[in-house]
């Protein structure tokens, strides 16, 4: 969900997770090179594509999953990328911290002096590849074409700890070293390049899908473990994250940050909610096959486009026409998608996908850039935002099983509706927060000015 993010991290570039700084180790004082790092964040984002995003239909054609065993697993994968998201800063900070209480000078001890930002991350990348060949190691083991459900468990689990605390090192890579328009035009080309790699993720699996399901979770601890290489050229520790200096704004452009923090979180409730009833909807619709993963990339497909015209056109900046189409895209499109009847044909999921995937694009893009415009970055970074995200992802399945247990032997129409009704609370609440947040935002500037 790394790749769901282009975050400022907060990890200190002076120390890397196992100790070293960056001189001793010999890192370079610039920034990352932006071609390696976005070759390693393609080639990663081919994993969270197939893996949190498309996994669900993987596990339907391999294990007979329906929409509860998905929610549940979804669940657990949502809940490791939290746990692991929650204990990188903690992870990093250890590493740093000098052995036995000592002193912080050069020549002070530390825990896990020999090693860097850059080796941890292979580190992190190499183990998540080991994990990603233990179905199909265990299916050769045990001669059967389909590998016990668990391995495919361990494999989720797995994948949602380690990339929860791959992707804002990774992030780390990316940001250090660049401001203003530099970090701006990084985080354009970061936020299309694992879109499009989300994208290719469904467009590859799908060949596979019918007859060798699982052969696509080994493929891609191939592509993953080649995706190291990359690391030969960054340096041993993220550079330095620069200060901004940001120019003043309207008034009007704090109240679209808080509209778009509060609409952020929802568009990935609303996604966590929506991949696992994916496999089902689609074959409502009649596609069946490597055909219902091509189907249901339409949502991720339209957000790569709505993410290339708001990198290269800035008239949508400052227009309050934005969180409607966020809110409206990402309401309208799940409900449509949920309640899709039989008859509605395939054209139509297409259509209500691509408006789910317009308004979570804008819903990303707006939260993004006026945290960064209006020098709030921190609150998009590192291993905390990657939580929030995982929260936001891990609440859609807890919605989905809500629904599912209180539709009881129903669940056809039944669970629709009552999916949809949950839906409709956290849209209320959502509301809800963002009006308290507004009226906070104004209290506090009216005691700044000595209004109040």
């Amino acid at each position: 969900m790394a790749n769901q993010t282009a975050s400022i991290p907060v990890l200190d570039p002076g120390q890397g997770p196992l100790g070293g700084t960056p001189n001793a180790l010999g890192g370079r004082a610039g920034p990352a090179p932006l071609g390696p790092v976005l070759v390693f964040v393609g080639l990663n984002s081919l994993g969270t594509g197939a893996v949190q995003t498309g996994v669900f239909f993987l596990l339907r054609s391999a294990y007979g999953f329906a929409a509860r065993d998905n929610f549940l697993f979804g669940l657990f994968l949502y809940g490791a990328y939290i746990a692991g998201a929650l204990a990188v800063g903690p992870v990093m900070r250890r590493g740093a911290r000098p052995a036995g209480g000592l002193g912080t000078g050069p020549g002070s001890q530390r825990v896990f002096s020999r090693g860097s930002t850059r080796r941890f991350l292979g580190t992190l990348v190499m183990v998540q590849a080991m994990i990603g060949l233990v179905p199909q190691i265990v299916a050769w083991a045990t001669g059967v074409r389909t590998p016990p459900v668990w391995t495919v468990w361990l494999v989720g689990i797995g994948f949602g700890v380690l990339t929860g605390m791959m992707w804002p090192i990774a992030e780390s890579f990316l940001s250090g070293g660049r401001t203003g328009k530099a970090l701006s035009r990084a985080t354009g080309k970061f936020n299309i390049v694992w879109a499009v790699a989300v994208v290719a993720a469904f467009w590859l699996m799908a060949p596979l899908l019918e007859d060798r399901p699982i052969a696509v979770i080994t493929l891609l601890a191939f592509v993953q473990a080649g995706s190291v290489c990359c690391l030969a050229w960054f340096p041993a520790e993220p550079a330095k994250h620069l200060e901004t200096r940001h120019e003043p704004h309207p008034a009007s452009w704090r109240r679209l940050l808080t509209w778009f923090r509060v609409l952020l979180p929802m568009g990935y409730v609303l996604c966590g909610a929506i991949s696992p009833l994916l496999p089902g909807v689609v074959d409502r619709v009649g596609v069946a096959g490597g055909w219902a993963a091509l189907v249901a990339s339409a949502w991720v497909t339209s957000r790569v486009f709505v993410f290339a015209i708001f990198e290269r056109w800035d008239g949508w900046h400052g227009r309050f026409w934005m969180p409607w189409v966020a809110g409206g895209g990402l309401v309208g499109g799940f409900a449509a998608t949920v309640a899709m009847p039989p008859s509605a044909g395939v054209w139509a999921l297409i259509a209500a996908l691509a408006v789910f995937g317009v308004g979570h694009a804008t819903a990303y893009v707006g939260a993004l850039y006026y945290a960064m415009e209006l020098g709030d970055a921190e609150v998009a970074a590192g291993g905390t935002h990657e939580a929030l995200i995982g929260a936001g992802y891990a609440a859609g399945p807890v919605l989905g099983l809500i629904a599912y247990f209180w539709a009881g032997a129903d669940h056809g129409a039944a669970f629709d509706s009552r999916m949809l009704g949950l839906v409709g609370i956290v849209v209320v609440a959502v509301l809800v927060a963002a009006m308290v947040l507004l009226a906070t935002s104004r209290h506090r500037m009216g005691k700044t000015n000595g209004e109040i």
